[in-house]
């Protein structure tokens, strides 16, 4: 087994990514151009069908649209399966999401190409859950003709078991990009941890709990105790929290931030609040970078956040909970010489734990494995 992995790494293996690819700031389009650039650098020919239809995120996620017949061009790109050894897709999570990857996967078996699916998400069990009929049969075949499967962690296998055999379903946690990453002498010499400094980065979805940080702050406010907090990530149409933000004087509206911008966020605070219910969740890479900067994590028990936290490193409060989550702040503010230990520690064990070299690693090495069998 050995032998033959050292000759198939001596190889130039030819992989197609099918996902979305940076436009909106999504983790998933995240995660895919850190896979093609990671395994580009180590020698494999990579190719892609950037599956992102459009340039702004929205509350309208798993709903048909007309504007998203956009995608539909993307088929024209399905001769590049022809080209590959295996076929990676990043697919959706709800019955259309999924449908509209079947001309894809269709094509993949057809010509005898190996097919690994990674899933992002903790949504795909209760969407195959709610549907009946020729809806459940198509989603149920779609998903088992995949050869092997990748979720975010342990707790999400389920999502991919009724699909796929246990054996060929593969654990890969998320990851802190290495340019994102500095020195731990450096963060030192810069982190402050004198006041609190609260801050959440996200999309301003209603269910990322943007909306409920807002108004516990302003309770906050309304009580005498004004936090510092800095808020940044892509508003949504559906979900305006301008009128809310004009009232908090001691809140920062960053916009979209990367970069250099984002590690000085990332730096500046020293507790990042998710207080997340998003129904689509899975693992946030926030979270992982936040850990990574020395920040204590204020979230909720979603999908699969109690894989990478626990209550020696964060603090959770109750999902959709305005009164849990400003009780939580409280607790904080009360108890902030002993629990901004957390943050500190969780530096060390993040920037260890969730590198991207371990992810990409681990990838190939799943992509290798699959491709033997």
């Amino acid at each position: 087994m050995l032998q033959n992995l050292t000759k198939t790494l001596k190889m130039r293996y030819n992989l197609l990514i099918i996902g979305p690819f940076p436009g909106p700031p999504k983790g998933i389009s995240l995660s895919n151009q850190v896979v093609a650039n990671g395994l580009i650098k180590r020698n494999w020919n990579i190719k892609k069908i950037n599956t992102e239809h459009s340039d702004k995120v929205n509350g309208a996620i798993g709903q048909f649209s007309v504007d998203k017949l956009s995608f539909l061009k993307t088929y024209f790109q399905g001769y590049k399966i022809f080209t590959v050894d295996v076929v990676y897709i990043t697919i959706g999570i709800t019955f259309f999401g999924v449908l509209k990857y079947a001309p894809f996967i269709l094509l993949s078996k057809i010509v005898n190409k190996k097919t690994i699916v990674h899933l992002h998400s903790n949504h795909l069990k209760k969407e195959y859950q709610s549907l009946k009929g020729i809806k459940k049969k198509v989603f149920f075949n779609l998903i088992a003709s995949f050869d092997a499967g990748i979720v975010l962690s342990n707790s999400l296998r389920d999502n991919l078991t009724p699909f796929i055999a246990s054996d060929a379903v593969r654990e890969l946690y998320n990851f802190v990009e290495d340019k994102l990453i500095i020195s731990e002498e450096i963060l030192l010499k810069k982190k402050d941890f004198t006041e609190i400094r609260l801050f959440f980065l996200s999309n301003f979805l209603e269910e990322k709990g943007i909306n409920l940080l807002l108004q516990v702050i302003k309770r906050l406010n309304e009580e005498g105790l004004f936090l510092k907090v800095k808020i940044a990530g892509n508003k949504i149409s559906g979900n305006n929290v301008d009128g809310l933000l004009a009232e908090l004087n001691n809140v920062e509206y960053l916009g979209i931030v990367s970069g250099v911008a984002k590690q000085d966020l990332l730096i500046w605070g020293n507790v990042f609040c998710l207080p997340t219910f998003f129904s689509m969740e899975g693992q946030p890479i926030s979270i992982l970078e936040a850990m990574a900067f020395n920040n204590l994590i204020l979230t909720t028990q979603h999908a699969g956040i109690p894989d990478i936290c626990s209550e020696e490193n964060a603090v959770f409060c109750k999902e959709k909970s305005e009164e849990d989550l400003y009780l939580k702040i409280k607790f904080i503010v009360s108890r902030w010489d002993e629990v901004q230990k957390k943050g500190i520690s969780n530096g060390v064990y993040a920037r260890n734990k969730f590198t991207e070299t371990k992810f990409i690693s681990t990838l190939e090495a799943i992509i290798l494995e699959t491709i033997q069998k």
